[in-house]
């Protein structure tokens, strides 16, 4: 894991924009929101060719600037040792191969162990400024991966661009499935009932799946799964539309699965383009191995 203490980033001027002032500069090389460079404004440091400046003044080609973000609020998740289970890491993303069983952020008790929980005791013990920013969620009993943000300034240019952003999962549903590929598109909304389960309704928000029949088996069959829009639940409801539930998701008409934590679900690739070096960034993860003893 990296050791860094300070949250700091620093851009050479070009041509293009010699005659900005720092403000502009930031606002549009660096595509800080407003928000962000307020912060920095009041709480951070601006340094030009390793002098302290204010945002007004202007920059020349070849200038080096330098942010030093400042300290970030915490939150109310309180912190708590556990693993991590760290794919990759630099100074801006974190990629985490999350197992089934723990909530990414605690629902009800903020005292609950959680990815971000774990996350915020790694931080400070490493004496890191920042709170846990997290881009791609999990269901609790969903696995496999999920992208981290390490700081505020790479959260917000990795959710400017989502779209940049793309997940695979694969799953176990119960039944013989019988088409090779597909798609769903049905609009999901709240269930009037519940504040946790989701179901198709007209009213609902637009929704698309796209299926791949991996294997399929009397009893059961492999699907891979290619989300179009990120709503809650949105494998699982599908699926359960149309009559295939996942395997083990009890909230959606699914039967227990004996050793398995909830639904047969699992983040199997995740695809981004890094917020600071742009490069495109691939990571894969295998289902658990216990789900080839009941399918």
């Amino acid at each position: 894991m990296t050791t860094q203490t300070d949250v700091t980033k620093r851009w050479r001027v070009t041509e293009a924009y010699a005659g900005y002032s720092i403000r502009e500069f930031l606002l549009h090389a660096g595509e800080f929101s407003r928000q962000l460079l307020k912060k920095v404004r009041m709480d951070g440091a601006v340094y030009v060719n390793g002098s302290q400046e204010e945002m007004w003044r202007p920059l020349e080609r070849g200038d080096e600037v330098a942010i030093l973000f400042p300290k970030e609020e915490k939150g109310a998740i309180f912190p708590q040792q556990g693993i991590l289970p760290v794919v990759f890491e630099d100074d801006d993303v974190m990629v985490l191969n999350k197992p089934a069983g723990i909530p990414v952020v605690p629902p009800f008790d903020q005292k609950e162990p959680s990815i971000a929980s774990y996350l915020l005791f790694e931080y400070e013990k490493r004496k890191y400024p920042c709170t846990a920013h997290i881009v791609t969620r999990l269901d609790r009993d969903t696995s496999g991966l999920m992208l981290i943000a390490k700081h505020a300034y790479s959260h917000s240019l990795l959710t400017k661009r989502l779209d940049f952003i793309s997940r695979q999962y694969v799953a176990i549903v119960e039944g013989e499935f019988r088409e090779k590929e597909g798609l769903i598109d049905e609009p999901i909304g709240r269930a009037e009932d519940s504040i946790i389960r989701r179901v198709v309704s007209p009213v609902g928000k637009p929704s698309k799946t796209q299926y791949y029949l991996i294997q399929s088996k009397k009893h059961c069959s492999r699907i891979r799964f290619k989300l179009l829009t990120g709503r809650t639940h949105q494998i699982r409801v599908h699926m359960a539309y149309r009559g295939y539930p996942l395997a083990g998701d009890t909230l959606y008409g699914g039967n227990k699965v004996e050793g398995v934590e909830g639904q047969a679900l699992h983040c199997e690739r995740l695809h981004f383009i890094h917020p600071w070096t742009k490069k495109k960034m691939t990571f894969t993860s295998e289902p658990p191995k216990l789900w080839d003893e009941f399918a």
